[in-house]
């Protein structure tokens, strides 16, 4: 009898380990198809994925070389979990230092440097509300005039939460996607139905990171016009 449940055991747990594979297995499945609708915008690319994390893309779009990863947001106590788009355009950039601009900063912004960032920058007027600007220097030395029209254009979007200027290119930080409401509030679980990113929202956003590359190289070394 003793040795009976000893086996029964032993079945029940190499159950669970197939069913664990197979769940595995499909989800890795589900989200490797995040890119699959946009792969035709760029020149070449390389997807890579860990087991059943999202896929990360690394390729060439209209000459910059790009580099986009989702991450998931499930710090926020009671609030429904993100799906963060990280795209970043690289290009050295004629500007000394950083800039970092968060849309609605709630301290939890863990993929954000603006923490790091020692100099608080006092939001223009007419941008965006609800934006914070931190950098490593003096409002003077930031190429705030020629970021202007992207601002006001990027964070017109309620989904945008942030941008990053360096002397080494571009991120935009943008929410691709929120996790099943329902998923969420009775199992905790950050479930994130279908999601494949249309050809549509990556090309804007490439296009605006490129086009913020493009106009500092053209305001010279602070950026200014």
């Amino acid at each position: 009898m003793h040795s009976t449940g000893i086996a029964l055991a032993v079945l029940f747990l190499i159950a669970l380990g197939l069913m664990y594979r197979r769940d595995c297995k499909a989800l890795r499945a589900e989200r490797g198809k995040l890119f699959d609708a946009c792969l035709a915008l760029f020149d070449h690319h390389r997807l890579t994925q860990d087991a059943a994390a999202w896929p990360v893309l690394v390729g060439g779009y209209d000459g910059y070389e790009v580099h986009i990863a989702p991450l998931v947001d499930d710090v926020t106590f009671r609030k429904v979990p993100s799906l963060w788009l990280l795209v970043t355009v690289k290009r050295e950039l004629p500007m000394r230092g950083a800039v970092d601009l968060l849309a609605r900063a709630q301290n939890t912004e863990f993929y954000s440097p603006a923490d790091s960032l020692p100099v608080r920058v006092v939001t223009p007027q007419e941008w965006p509300g609800q934006t914070t600007i931190k950098a490593d220097r003096p409002a003077a030395e930031l190429p705030l005039s020629v970021l202007d029209p992207h601002v006001r254009r990027f964070f017109g979007d309620p989904r945008a939460k942030e941008m990053l200027v360096t002397r080494h290119g571009v991120r935009m930080v943008y929410q691709a996607q929120g996790a099943d409401r329902g998923e969420y509030l009775v199992l905790r679980r950050a479930v994130f139905r279908q999601a494949t990113l249309p050809a549509t929202l990556v090309e804007s956003l490439l296009d605006q990171a490129v086009q913020v590359c493009a106009d500092v190289i053209r305001g010279g070394v602070h950026g200014q016009a």
